[in-house]
């Protein structure tokens, strides 16, 4: 079962709507919401973990005595996105509280404003969500 927090900047008073962290009952295998930066738009959208990271598959040729190829599969990050677990994202004090879902962690406050650049951000605890 995953819940909500809703992002407020303490400094420039800088908010979003509400945000899902984890899935619910019945989507939490296909859905894992998670804060994020969007640096195109800069601004905090919610989104997907499980779809975040995606897998290419490059074949290469080998040549031998005969023709050989092979596939390798690369992971990248979708680059448009920095989710709020990443340490640049967050001021690493150790007496914040955090909010734990599939092993990531996202801290309580101090987190990166996009607006006035600043680390004042709270994840205020908005409940908890239900399918």
């Amino acid at each position: 079962m995953g819940f909500k927090i809703l992002p407020i900047c303490s400094n420039c008073g800088y908010k979003t709507k509400s945000i899902a962290i984890g899935g619910g009952r019945l989507s939490h295998l296909t859905n894992f919401g998670a804060p994020a930066l969007n640096t195109e738009s800069n601004e905090i959208e919610q989104i997907n973990l499980y779809a975040y990271k995606k897998t290419v598959i490059v074949k290469k040729k080998f040549l031998y005595f005969f023709s050989k190829s092979s596939a390798i599969e690369i992971e990248t990050m979708d680059e448009k996105y920095i989710p709020y677990y990443e340490p640049s994202m967050f001021t690493d004090d150790l007496e914040i509280e955090n909010h734990y879902w599939g092993g990531k962690c996202f801290k309580k406050s101090k987190n990166f404003c996009p607006k006035c650049k600043s680390y004042s951000l709270a994840f205020i605890d908005e409940g908890i969500w239900f399918d």
